[in-house]
């Protein structure tokens, strides 16, 4: 397929550092077996295989690669069709790559995995970027209420984006604030269990969704004991990439859910656009665009 677009996720800094160690035993343990990063695309279909039926040369697809060997950031590549589906018809390849990574994360963490329902309470913490800005809208259709917490600089974005409550890290640490919810979305996972349950309720549960590699272990090792001793659930949101992905598509073409984009990049611009998600300077998600002789603020 043709690429139009790509997203810039938590990927692809963990394949350029090799990070958290464990990763190079499949990544590669001396040097990359991933020759071209880039996790999220959308873009045109050029060819399709002699068995494929769900599409045709033409069609607008979108995708999570992660499950494909990558190669989000070049001009082609070559992908299994169920990596693939149907992109948005009222987006643009630049609103569709927000998608994939970031939709799925929040549908499968608040609906798969926590259950969410109508009157609950949700806090997203790194709720500034791609994945909060969707988490939030999700929760909201089902009549959820959503705190978020991120940086000073964010405040104002997540104000417009009708958080119920905004909460700015560098000033308060929501486990101390004695305010408990029913599901906490953590996507970056920088405190213990210990203090993370201090801000659930009875029967609530904390899902991390990425960050800290430590503290994602302890989470991992320490959930069955902190369950059975103080009956709050804590879990590590392994993605499925791409399962969901048609119920997203067909919510964000009624109106449901509706991405937002950051900046956006030409392919010889990625190190910049990574670099911008390394510092978390992002209100939504990091575009780069791919096509010829675009410039970046073209779309």
């Amino acid at each position: 397929m043709k690429i139009h677009a790509a997203g810039v996720n938590d990927w692809d800094l963990g394949l350029l550092y090799g990070k958290p160690i464990f990763m190079r035993l499949f990544i590669g343990l001396f040097r990359p077996k991933i020759a071209i990063i880039g996790c999220e695309i959308a873009g045109v279909v050029e060819q399709i295989g002699s068995e494929v039926t769900r599409f045709k040369p033409g069609d607008k697809v979108y995708g999570d690669l992660s499950d494909s060997r990558f190669g989000g950031y070049a001009e082609f590549v070559s992908v299994r069709h169920d990596a693939l589906a149907h992109m948005p018809s009222n987006l643009s390849f630049a609103q569709a790559v927000a998608i994939p990574h970031a939709g799925l994360l929040a549908l499968q963490g608040l609906r798969d995995i926590a259950e969410l329902s109508q009157g609950q309470s949700v806090l997203i913490n790194g709720a500034g970027g791609g994945l909060g800005t969707l988490g939030l809208q999700y929760a909201k259709l089902v009549k959820a209420r959503v705190a978020g917490v991120d940086s000073e600089r964010k405040q104002e974005y997540m104000h417009l984006l009708s958080f119920d409550k905004v909460i700015d890290y560098e000033q308060e640490d929501y486990t101390e604030s004695g305010i408990q919810y029913d599901i906490i979305l953590d996507n970056k996972s920088t405190h213990s269990p210990f203090k993370v349950i201090k801000a659930l309720k009875p029967g609530g549960i904390y899902l991390s969704i990425g960050g800290d590699s430590w503290r994602v272990t302890q989470y991992a090792l320490l959930k069955k004991w902190i369950f059975k001793r103080y009956n709050k659930r804590v879990a590590v949101l392994g993605l499925k990439p791409n399962k969901g992905l048609g119920e997203l598509t067909g919510l964000v073409e009624s109106g449901k859910l509706i991405p937002a984009v950051d900046k956006r990049y030409s392919l010889e611009e990625v190190p910049q656009a990574i670099r911008r998600f390394e510092e978390a300077k992002h209100c939504g998600k990091i575009v780069v665009l791919v096509e010829p002789n675009r410039r970046r603020d073209d779309e």
